[in-house]
């Protein structure tokens, strides 16, 4: 599975599925799964604005594999894929600043998640 993000001519974020956009209408899983590219684009944007670079020609794939038999995301690939003129002293340190991103980090480490209600007090007591 490929989530797509492309810039727009503003530099808005856009996230799509297929060729369709991923947006608050769609399931809560899709956009869980873009948080991670959109997160990444956000800050591949923030390095080539920071440089007066143009963000034309610049997208990103976030490559998912999927267990099916799990229903669960095995691994991601985040891929920058920078226009021919970008500077190649500077990839290293793209990667560096999409490794930043707090939604990778917590991909990579995930936090407990632990489900209450209010009735949780009343049952216990």
């Amino acid at each position: 599975m490929n989530i797509d993000i492309k810039f727009n001519e503003t530099g808005k974020i856009i996230p799509s599925y297929n060729g369709k956009e991923i947006t608050m209408d769609e399931s809560p899983y899709m956009i869980y799964l873009a948080t991670t590219g959109m997160c990444s684009a956000v800050y591949v944007r923030a390095f080539l604005m920071q440089r007066g670079m143009s963000l034309e020609n610049v997208t990103l794939t976030q490559i998912i594999t999927y267990n099916r038999m799990t229903n669960m995301v095995e691994n991601m690939e985040v891929k920058v894929d920078l226009p021919d003129t970008f500077p190649t002293k500077y990839n290293k340190a793209i990667k560096a600043t999409v490794d930043q991103c707090p939604v990778k980090k917590h991909m990579v480490a995930p936090p407990t998640v632990l489900v209450t209600t209010n009735l949780d007090v009343v049952i216990e007591a």
